[in-house]
């Protein structure tokens, strides 16, 4: 395994070489022992691992069993952008329990006394999971319900079954009448088709009065929606009368007056502006205001006899030059105020005017448009009217042919009134009456056959169903067991490896450190328990006197070693090792050196590839089987 850095930290550049299982990584402090750390952490995939603060591209690259991954930063305006193909996309895994780090969570939880329980629970979806044990309950219910509609279905069973022997009963009575009527009707084969042609004169008979009578109301409705018509249109000509004429000549001359006045209207509006800018300039002139002073063109700095005089008879004349004499144009300024009210004056006149033909232009446009509107609803009267004669001409034809056909077919019945006198036709008509009846039961009966079968058949459906509920309830078992379960496989790891730790590192009056799981059996809504994570720890006196102590009383080492062991229990509990098989340690030296041995020995039974950063000193008491990489390699 080995690694490359460029501009990370504070490394420059440097290539690095890991030996197998475990690699110590010796140097004092400010050596860059960190930030290689960080940089390993950003190629494996979490949040750590930062640019130089002189660079602008930064680059770290892992070869790990064969592969290579590579992680680049680069400044940008906004911030650091972060690509790359790293080990994994699974940040939270790597930053929680493989860069054990000072900042790491874990550790950091414990010095804080933070919520240990949402910890090591945030690699998992909670929403996500909630949300599928919502799909799968709906899709429970689907089942469930669709079993109940079979159950219901096969209830049936019994009534259909009754139901077909019914049936074929009837069945078996009507071909029984059949056969009957049929020998019956042998004995009169001669006079069958006679006395069938005369009972379908008079159907026929029926019939044609039935359309006849039919012809007589349509030509009824027709004739009065016809005089409806008329009635209709004599209304809508009247109306066209009382707005008769053309107003098109009208409508043009009104509209060139409007433009007329509007630009006389225009044109005295300018008139009203200048008139009112010279009267308000002279008023100023006479005044000796500063405006004036602007619009001249002087300033301060020019000579002072420069200036207006406001008390001096005469005043230069701004047009011409000459001097004036202020009464005279005072009296030109009251001139100009009376050409200035007639102007307005005149403005209001052809407003009013103005509004006035507007006024009558639009009762010109609401004339032409009813005019326009009933001259098109006479055109459609008409046509309809038309198209109303000629329907009744129709009618009154069709009529005129049914009543003649009414006739014949009476003096028809009247011939044949002895052959409708026997009871040949009425045999018939109990033999049809008895056709159609087995035609009824033979379909119901079909019918019920079918169903039957149907309802048989959804046994299978019912026992499939049934195997995929069943499978449905354990797959939500297993979702809702699943934090539970893995809350407690934490906790049994925790506990497990901190007693383990506890016995390797011998810490004096340190009896236990344990994590108790408490749910107080509340959900969120879906099964899930609410559960909390309370660590204890247990102490003995030297008289052997065992109490519960406080977190905030554990020593440095303690809660140092403590924290290790939490995250190593996320490890294992949350299968970290199938996705990144590497654990970064790094700022133990709260531990001494004897106790840190064991503990990296203890930590790389569990791990596959373990990297410790650590003081010369501390590192001496480690074994020698470890691959020892010294920090001077890392400023190359």
């Amino acid at each position: 395994m080995s690694v490359s850095v460029q501009n990370l930290g504070g490394i420059d550049t440097c290539n690095v070489e890991f030996g197998p299982d475990v690699t110590i990584l010796t140097g004092h402090n400010a050596t860059n022992r960190t930030s290689l750390l960080t940089a390993v952490a950003s190629a494996l995939g979490g949040s750590a691992g930062a640019l130089k603060g002189d660079a602008d591209r930064g680059e770290v690259t892992l070869e790990l069993d064969g592969d290579t991954y590579t992680r680049r930063f680069i400044r940008e305006n906004s911030g650091v952008r972060v690509e790359g193909e790293p080990y994994t996309t699974d940040e939270t895994l790597v930053d929680l329990f493989a860069c054990l780090l000072e900042s790491n969570p874990a550790r950091q939880a414990v010095e804080r006394g933070d919520d240990l329980r949402e910890l090591v629970m945030r690699p998992v979806d909670i929403d996500e999971l909630q949300t599928q044990i919502r799909e799968l309950e709906d899709e429970r219910c689907e089942l469930e319900e669709r079993l109940s509609t079979i159950e219901r279905q096969r209830d049936r069973l019994p009534d259909l079954e009754q139901r077909r022997t019914t049936l074929e009963e009837e069945l078996e009575d009507v071909e029984e009448q059949l056969s009957a009527r049929r020998q019956e009707i042998e004995a009169h084969e001669a006079d069958r088709e006679e006395a069938s042609a005369a009972q379908d004169v008079v159907e026929t008979h029926q019939e044609t009065q039935a359309k006849l009578s039919d012809a007589r109301q349509e030509l009824e409705t027709q004739q009065t929606s016809l005089e409806a018509l008329r009635d209709e249109r004599d209304e809508v000509e009247a109306e066209l009368e009382e707005v008769d004429g053309d107003v098109s000549g009208e409508v043009q001359e009104i509209e060139t007056e409007l433009e007329r006045l509007r630009e006389r209207k225009r044109i005295l509006a300018d008139a009203i502006s200048d008139l009112s800018a010279i009267v308000e300039f002279n008023e100023e002139l006479l005044e000796g205001g500063t405006k004036t002073d602007e619009l001249l063109g002087r300033t301060e700095s020019d000579d002072v006899t420069a200036q207006l005089d406001p008390t001096s008879e005469t005043i230069e004349c701004w047009t011409c030059g000459s001097d004036v004499k202020r009464q005279e144009i005072g009296e030109r300024v009251d001139e100009f105020r009376d050409v200035i009210e007639e102007r307005r004056a005149d403005r209001k006149a052809a407003q009013e005017r103005i509004e006035e033909i507007s006024d009558r232009q639009a009762q010109l446009e609401t004339l032409s448009t009813k005019r326009e509107q009933l001259e098109q609803r006479r055109q459609e009267i008409e046509t309809e009217i038309q198209d109303r004669q000629d329907r009744i001409a129709e009618l009154q034809e069709r009529e005129a042919d049914l009543e003649e056909r009414v006739t014949q077919l009476e003096q028809e019945i009247a011939e044949t009134e002895d052959l409708r006198d026997s009871d040949l036709l009425e045999k018939y008509q109990t033999v049809s009456e008895l056709e159609y009846e087995r035609g009824q039961v033979e379909q119901e009966l079909t019918d019920v056959r079918d169903e039957l079968q149907q309802i048989e058949e959804l046994a299978d459906e019912r026992d499939q169903l049934e195997a995929q509920r069943d499978e449905l309830q354990t797959e939500l078992s297993s979702l809702r067991t699943r934090v539970e379960d893995l809350e407690r496989e934490v906790v049994e790891v925790f506990n497990d490896r901190m007693a383990d730790i506890l016995e390797l590192l011998e810490y004096e009056n340190l009896e236990r450190v344990w994590i108790e799981r408490k749910t107080d059996g509340s959900g969120s809504g879906t099964g899930i328990p609410d559960s909390t994570f309370d660590l204890h720890v247990i102490r003995t006196t030297a008289d052997g006197t065992v109490y519960e102590d406080t977190v905030a009383h554990l020593s440095e080492s303690e809660r140092e070693v403590t924290g290790l062991i939490v995250a190593l229990a996320g490890y294992v509990a949350h299968d970290v090792y199938e996705t990144v098989p590497m654990v970064l340690l790094d700022s133990v030296e709260a531990i001494d050196a004897s106790r840190i041995a064991r503990l990296v020995e203890y930590v790389a039974d569990t791990v596959p590839y373990l990297i410790v950063a650590l003081l010369p000193e501390d590192a001496a008491a480690l074994d020698d089987k470890y691959t020892r990489l010294s920090a001077d390699e890392l400023q190359t």
